[in-house]
């Protein structure tokens, strides 16, 4: 399990059951591979310590630079590194829950994944709408 996301073994290892599909869409559309990481990233934004903290920042500016923005996956991944290394303020209220999750992906036909992801994207964003104002400053000061 990665260590600034608590999550329940069962669900690290759906998200891990994506691996494959996610190294190979992520050759070819880098935003998609993207947008899967930064859902489940904000989705177990639970460790209030120093790198949980930055993990759900810097996966939400994402998710508010790709979905808002259109800022291209390629471009967050190199964002994401100069985000990373702050220290971020922990946002409270964390959402209590999702409408979907990775457990609405996985089973998704591959066919159909890429709309998945962008929904998931989507909704998990649209979770944390008590911090878009506080993201949307961050993504500002940061993108110029």
């Amino acid at each position: 399990m990665h260590p600034s996301m608590p999550a329940a073994p069962g669900c690290w290892a759906v998200f891990a059951g994506l691996s494959d599909w996610l190294s190979v869409v992520g050759g070819a559309d880098p935003t998609t591979a993207q947008q899967a990481v930064d859902a489940y990233a904000v989705q177990h934004g639970t460790d209030p310590g120093r790198r949980g903290r930055q993990s759900v920042a810097v996966h939400l500016m994402s998710l508010a630079a790709g979905l808002e923005r259109a800022v291209p996956g390629e471009r967050l991944r190199t964002l994401l590194g100069h985000w990373t290394h702050r220290d971020y303020p922990r946002l409270l209220p964390v959402p209590t829950g999702y409408d979907l999750t990775v457990l609405d992906v996985a089973p998704t036909p591959v066919e159909g994944r890429v709309d998945a992801v962008a929904a998931w994207a989507a909704a998990s964003w649209a979770a944390w709408r008590a911090h878009h104002a506080t993201v949307r400053a961050w993504l500002d000061e940061r993108l110029g």
